[in-house]
């Protein structure tokens, strides 16, 4: 016998082809459930059985014998039946079971099946008489086809469990193994063969014979196996490119999931989250007998950090006050950010109330710390207001909303400090609300009315000026002063509506005491920041002032040094626009903020108020006196006028002028009067007008 060697390396390199494919194909059943595993598993198993088969075929038109030879068509069809089943059988178990157990299960299997192939494509040949079989040879072909598949399974096995850098060369070396079982099996089952002398094939020049034959079956097959490498390669890829886009989809749900329930800033967990802990903390509280602490936490003097030096540095402060907040606290207490400058702090299994009191002040100490920022030290002081479970509230939202009031009643106390809440802060919280409704009310109705209270000059002590101080007649409350419902106000937006009120007012009176033919003074109206910073204030405050046919200078503005010191910028162009108008300003209050001598250089004012508290507390405190002292002096060095309030008795006054004050407020000279009241007073000082008076 002899082999055409090109027909035996074709059908080495298509059993390594196939073998190639086959493992292919285990990924795909592998990753695959339901009837799309069994289709890849028949469609695989149909690719690398025929792939077998072909390889025994074409190994077998391969064979150059003396007699003519050809192949029984039903017995050489039926004989790819075991190498289908078996190849079938062994893509399911290593896709579903890659054990060594199930390697070994499968080799025994595909040995057989390839074996079974083999012996029955011989029969197909109809050889008479039979032919010889050498045993050692037929035994070495199935030992060959055990032994060589279950080693090319079991490497493959080892590319599930190994280094994925490393499976695209043992796959090819456990194809190129299982290709070279296959291709044994085939040519030892050959050679175990003997033809009997004077052998003929009953099938010669009937059956399935010829070169052309060998090279269609190898062309077909290979085809075969071709176009499923390329579904199961087209399939790996789309595969990568799902799971790609499941673990971006992931990725992005997880980043969602975690911006749902965290602060973006300072990673911290968000309000969200806190209300989420609380209602899993607080039943399991209940249940425990424990106790659980709210801090809410807010920073005082954040907004003018912000309006001052940028959001930048407010943003890079804030993530300070988050990390100071966390060294305050234990590890398995939550610290959260709410929004802005809000904070708040869930504590559980504390010790006492001491013990909270404790980690207040330690809050205090740590957040209060400058810390430096873009070059610039900053800081703000805190205030905690604490509410505890059950105590204060049995659910989270009470909770909330009660450590909120408590710490506005800190800040009311003077800021920078804490407070544990009390059940009368609801009642106040509740008479606040109730307060600011009615305030809306009655700036719709204008129920608000001005006094008056004249600026003496102390030297003469003529009456020069007017400050418009704004009263609301409240029915079984009285006359409420400005420090009661003005933050009430700023608090709920409704200053600028105040603020135009009594604007309004002023300029009414202003125009029926120049009917009447009064000589008048100039009337000065405190300003606030919201209204300073409205972009309609200086056409609102035209428009009143031609509605009324008065000019410019009969109206000044009083605004606070902190007003003027937040959002300087902003707040210097405005203030040079109205200055550019024709109206005077003064700095209210002066020596109660943070000054900047740089910014009231700069400020378009004529004059500085020198607080009440100042004046009234130099008797007392030297400090106080040398205070006022140093304020006048820097007037006078800056040529700003100075005015004094809440001048109560004849030595004080002396005192304030030989100091070198020019104007004074207070008692000592007139209360606040109702507009009826006014009229005997601008009568006496025209008697003495004024240098800067106008007269209408």
């Amino acid at each position: 016998m002899s082999y055409n060697p090109w027909l035996v390396v074709l059908s080495i390199a298509l059993a390594a082809l196939d073998a190639y494919v086959a493992f292919s194909v285990v990924g795909r059943i592998a990753r695959s459930r339901g009837p799309a595993a069994v289709l890849w598993t028949g469609f695989g198993a149909l690719a690398m059985g025929s792939g077998v088969w072909a390889m025994h075929f074409i190994g077998m038109l391969a064979l150059e014998v003396p007699i003519p030879l050809g192949y029984d068509s039903q017995e050489t069809a039926l004989s790819s039946v075991p190498v289908i089943l078996a190849t079938g059988a062994t893509l399911w178990l290593l896709a579903r079971r890659s054990t060594h157990a199930g390697a070994v299960m499968a080799g025994v299997v595909l040995g057989l099946g390839m074996t079974s192939m083999h012996y029955l494509g011989v029969h197909a040949l109809h050889i008479r008489p039979s032919i010889a079989w050498r045993l050692p040879w037929v035994a070495a072909s199935l030992l060959l086809g055990l032994a060589g598949s279950t080693a090319a399974i079991w490497l493959h096995s080892m590319i599930w469990r190994g280094d994925r850098r490393h499976r695209w060369w043992l796959r090819v070396l456990a194809a190129l193994m299982l290709g070279g079982t296959a291709a044994g099996v085939h040519y030892l089952g050959v050679a175990a063969m003997r033809f009997p002398a004077g052998a003929v094939s009953l099938e010669a020049g009937i059956g399935l014979h010829g070169l052309g034959l060998g090279l269609t079956i190898s062309l077909v097959s290979g085809l075969l196996l071709l176009l499923t490498l390329c579904a199961s390669l087209a399939h790996r890829q789309l595969q990568r490119h799902t799971e790609a886009i499941a673990r971006e989809l992931g990725q992005a749900r997880d980043a969602l999931s975690w911006l749902a329930y965290h602060d973006e800033l300072t990673a911290l967990p968000n309000r969200a989250n806190v209300l989420d802990l609380l209602d899993r903390l607080l039943p399991l509280a209940q249940a425990e007998q424990f106790e659980v602490a709210v801090m809410f936490v807010d920073l005082d003097g954040f907004k003018s950090i912000n309006d001052t030096l940028g959001h930048d540095v407010g943003d890079e402060f804030l993530r300070s006050v988050a990390d100071a907040l966390r060294a305050s606290v234990r590890s398995r207490d939550t610290v959260a950010r709410f929004g802005g400058d809000e904070f708040v702090v869930v504590l559980e299994r504390f010790r006492s109330e001491a013990n909270l009191v404790a980690i207040c002040r330690k809050i205090l100490s740590l957040v209060s710390r400058p810390v430096t920022v873009a070059g610039h030290s900053v800081s703000a002081t805190p205030s905690i207001g604490v509410a505890m479970f059950p105590r204060d509230g049995g659910d989270a939202a009470s909770l909330l909303r009660h450590a909120d009031l408590a710490m506005y009643s800190a800040k009311e106390q003077g800021k920078a400090g804490y407070c544990f809440y009390q059940p009368r802060m609801s009642e106040l919280a509740r008479d606040r609300l109730l307060l600011s409704a009615e305030l809306r009310e009655a700036l719709q109705r204008e129920e608000i009315v001005v006094y008056y209270q004249p600026k003496v000059e102390l030297a003469s002590r003529r009456v020069i000026g007017l400050e418009a101080l704004a009263r609301w007649p409240q029915p079984g409350r009285g006359l409420l002063l400005p420090k009661i419902f003005v933050p009430l106000a700023e608090g709920s937006g409704l200053i600028g509506q105040l603020g135009q009120v009594v604007l309004r007012q002023v300029a009414r009176q202003l125009a029926q005491w120049r009917a009447r033919g009064l000589p008048l003074v100039p009337v000065a109206i405190n300003v606030s920041l919201q209204e300073i910073q409205d972009g309609h204030f200086v056409a609102a405050l035209l428009g009143t002032l031609r509605e009324f046919g008065l000019p410019h200078d009969l109206i000044e503005f009083e605004i606070t040094e902190s007003a003027a010191m937040k959002n300087a910028e902003h707040t210097l162009r405005q203030l040079r626009q109205l200055e550019a108008l024709g109206f005077r300003m003064a700095i209210d209050d002066f020596g109660t903020g943070f000054s900047s001598l740089s910014h009231l250089r700069q400020l378009p004012t004529q004059s500085i108020k020198i607080d009440q508290s100042f004046v009234q507390g130099a008797t007392r405190n030297p400090a106080d006196r040398d205070i006022t002292e140093a304020i006048i002096a820097l007037a006078r060095k800056l040529r700003l006028a100075t005015i004094a309030e809440g001048i109560e008795t004849e030595a004080q006054a002396a005192w304030l002028q030989e100091a070198g004050c020019e104007i004074g407020q207070g008692y000592l000279f007139v209360r606040p009067l109702p507009p009826e009241s006014v009229p005997a007073l601008l009568l006496q000082a025209a008697v003495h007008p004024a240098p800067d008076a106008a007269n209408g």
